[in-house]
């Protein structure tokens, strides 16, 4: 299992002791206020690595303005921490009032099953949904344009997960090791694909790359594995390692540069066809596919790499 991006990580968190959070409680939940804009932040009380404090259990249904000395306040967030080890927070309703999601703010709410997140919320915080492992499914809406580092990982209860066109940027580790996917498509306006995004997910055997991704991390999909097809739309942009189990490797009509060692040591493919549109082969990009018995290139290569 990769470890690299976790080495200091449980470090960290177990080293913070306490998060100032406000001891405003209003109808179960607790609030920080700001007086100047009139908004809430939802928060929680207690250690940020203690459990036993943090409150929040069974269903939760946050209202979209509280009433507090008089002054109604607009919940607009959820904090950092919020329903952090939250282990028996079971569902939760968020409103459309809410436009971001703070950092670690479901982490580790092992009891989690589902969540709609409303179309009002533009970001997803570092960590948002970290190690949720019993999240079966999530509702991204169209609102949403950042995905933040590590935001899923360890969700090792997801089967699929829509990513909206509106994304235009996944953080480092945004999926790393959620083993239940099996499938993913990256969104249309997505232009780098960050290192780690999709390492570990060994339940992933489909991947979909569009046209406007410019950049993609080597690691980006390390030890996925069980990857068997992947569709390479991607005009002209470097490759990555998708692993030796591939056996369908299909290039868009649109792709114009087969980069460097793409499909190298890719044991199992057999056949492999270069659209017109491709001007240049990278080198090495076919090195180690033992089982290649077919290729077919398109008429406007001009260049072929060593190797």
């Amino acid at each position: 299992m990769k470890t690299k991006i976790f080495t200091l990580l449980f470090a960290i968190v177990v080293g913070v002791v306490t998060i100032f959070a406000s001891d405003t409680q209003v109808d179960g939940i607790w609030y920080d206020f700001d007086d100047i804009s009139s908004t809430a932040s939802v928060t929680h009380r207690g250690s940020s690595n203690d459990p036993d404090d943090n409150e929040y259990r069974g269903s939760i249904i946050i209202p979209s303005s509280v009433v507090y000395n008089g002054v109604t306040y607009s919940v607009t967030s959820i904090g950092n921490y919020a329903f952090g080890y939250c282990v028996g927070l079971t569902n939760i309703t968020i409103p459309n009032s809410v436009t971001s999601i703070g950092e670690w703010a479901f982490s580790y709410c092992y009891s989690l099953t589902s969540i709609a997140i409303p179309n009002s919320v533009t970001n997803i915080g570092n960590h948002a949904f970290y190690e949720c492992t019993s999240l079966t499914s999530i509702e991204i809406p169209n609102s949403v344009t950042s995905i933040g580092y590590m935001a899923f990982a360890k969700c090792i209860g997801l089967t699929s997960l829509p990513i909206p066109n509106s994304v235009t940027s996944i953080g480092d580790g945004a999926f790393y090791n959620c083993i239940g996917l099996k499938s993913v498509t990256i969104p249309n306006y997505i232009t780098s694909i960050e290192s780690d995004a999709f390492s570990c997910c060994y339940g992933l055997t489909s991947v979909t790359i569009p046209n406007s991704v410019t950049s993609i991390a080597i690691d980006a999909f390390e030890e996925c594995s069980n990857i068997a097809s992947v569709t390479w739309n991607a005009k002209n942009c470097n490759g990555c390692n998708f692993g030796g189990q591939v056996e369908s490797f299909v290039f868009g009509d649109e792709v114009e540069v087969i980069p460097s060692s793409i499909c190298s040591r890719m044991t199992k493919l057999t056949s492999i066809t270069i659209p017109n549109s491709v001007t240049s082969i990278g080198s090495s990009a076919f090195d180690g596919c033992t089982s290649l018995t077919t290729v077919t290139i398109g008429n406007s290569v001009t260049s072929i790499g060593d190797g």
